[in-house]
């Protein structure tokens, strides 16, 4: 019996998110730490520079002694030092100075010969150096000089020598003296920046808290007066984009409210044709009732058709500006004029397209801009009286192109022109069955196309009319 193996659910887990007091944390503590590390090494030094200095002037003196003694003898025979300059070097003592003498070859003359002899020297006269080494397997501090004559003239290297134990006693003692208040105080001050940056980090949390507390429907302006000043153009910002967040549901229940209300007379009439139809037996009323039926249900999918539109363009529903398709302006003019030909007909209406004589190139999405053409040419076959005429004309300029649909109907007048593109407005007395809804889908559409919407006037030989353009920014195609 074959036993099935759980599949391992491979599970991404999402990388912990750094908080804030971490991030400043880490950019206040991290330098810090690293001048600390910085400053411990530099007071190494500088306390083995203090240590080394009143031990080195004696040191000093120390050479010169020996080069004054060596001035009224011969480097070249026993070397004997007085009684007082054995004293100062403190020979036969536990700590005795260290001394040597060389010749120009840095060979030992005389002197403790062990003593190793300087390992980088020079041929410089009077100037005299420091080098710390090891002699006897101890730590020892050396002065040496070159230059030194006795009383024949003869040139040599003196060196003398001391144990470093002082030194480093007194080095230990004053890198103590230096670093223990910084192993102190730099630890404390840490504490204290990370206590007063929680502190400060609390009006953060009360403000997270006032909006946790909030209902979803709470969109007024979050109150800034107690925040930090640092988050303030935040919090301006939030308040904007809450702004905005309300008008938009203000409008969407508006259209909501709207929407319902225009629907209501379609279905009420497409009811009422029901029941004259239940009613009635004759074939002549039947057929009657069944006409108005067809044209309640037409208004009322062409009414919702037009609010699933305007609905789709208001949620920006628009691929990338570079990944849209190329358009020619002619060839989507011709397409969807085709469509309106047989209700022109019907309404001895003279439709026709003047297309421009070299391709129209726009980028966009073609079915959003022929659903824009449509709502053009429906408005015009709705509002202009039979035997009128509507043109559709396609035009290009420099860096534009333009769709242009232009009627012999009543026209707007210049003062409602920018009410028209209200949702749900209709302009009194047109008698017409219209939704108000297709300058809106326009204008919509036109905005994520980054075109304009623009009312031309009428030639004045007309007495009457409307001509509404859409300028689209000119694309050049990717083939030719």
């Amino acid at each position: 019996m074959k036993t099935s193996k759980p599949l391992a659910c491979a599970t991404k887990s999402k990388p912990a998110r750094r908080t804030l007091l971490s991030k400043i944390l880490l950019w206040i503590f991290g330098p810090l730490f690293l001048l600390w590390t910085i400053g411990i090494v530099v007071t190494y030094f500088i306390a083995q520079h203090i240590a080394n200095s009143p031990y080195d002037r004696p040191l000093l003196q120390q050479l010169e002694l020996i080069r004054t003694e060596i001035a009224q003898q011969r480097v070249d025979q026993p070397i004997h030092l007085s009684a007082a300059a054995r004293t100062v070097l403190r020979l036969g003592s536990d700590e005795p100075i260290y001394w040597q003498i060389c010749d120009d070859d840095g060979l030992p003359i005389d002197g403790n010969a062990a003593l190793p002899v300087p390992s980088h020297w020079e041929y410089e006269a009077n100037v005299v150096r420091f080098q710390d080494t090891l002699y006897n397997g101890q730590s020892i501090r050396m002065a040496y000089v070159w230059g030194g004559q006795d009383n024949q003239g003869k040139t040599y290297l003196a060196q003398v020598a001391e144990n470093n134990q002082h030194r480093a006693m007194l080095h230990h003692e004053i890198l103590i003296g230096m670093l223990t208040p910084q192993f102190i105080l730099v630890p404390l001050a840490a504490l204290l920046a990370g206590l007063g940056l929680t502190h400060g980090l609390e009006p953060l949390n009360a403000l997270q808290a006032r909006l946790r507390a909030r209902s979803s429907q709470d969109l007024s302006p979050i109150n800034h007066e107690q925040a930090p000043a640092e988050i303030v153009p935040l919090l301006e910002a939030m308040n904007d984009l809450l702004q905005r967040q309300s008008a938009l549901n203000a409008a969407q229940r508006r259209f909501v409210a709207n929407a319902a209300h225009q629907l209501k007379t379609p279905l009420a009439g497409i009811r009422t044709q029901v029941e004259l139809a239940q009613k009635k037996q004759a074939p002549t009323t039947s057929a009657h009732t069944l006409e108005q039926l067809l044209q309640g249900s037409e208004r009322a999918t062409r009414l919702v058709n037009q609010m699933l539109m305007l609905a789709r363009a208001e949620a920006g529903e628009l691929a990338q500006w570079h990944e849209l398709n190329l358009i020619d302006l002619n060839v989507l003019a011709a397409q969807h004029l085709e469509h309106w030909w047989p209700q022109a007909l019907d309404k001895h209406m003279d439709l026709g397209l003047e297309p421009s004589p070299s391709p129209a190139w726009v980028r966009g999405d073609s079915f959003m801009v022929g659903e824009m053409l449509n709502n053009l040419i429906e408005n015009a076959l709705l509002y202009t009286p039979p035997e009128g005429s509507i043109t559709v004309t396609v035009g290009t300029e420099q860096h534009h192109c333009w769709l242009e649909v232009q009627d012999s109907g009543p026209g707007i007048p210049p003062e409602l022109r920018s009410k028209v593109f209200d949702r749900f407005y209709r302009i009194l007395g047109t008698h017409t069955d219209g939704s108000g809804l297709g300058l809106s889908i326009v204008q919509e559409i036109a905005e994520l196309h980054q075109a304009q919407v623009v009312f031309i006037d009428k030639p004045a030989s007309l007495t009457q009319g409307n001509c509404l353009r859409i300028v689209f920014p000119s694309a050049q195609p990717l083939h030719t």
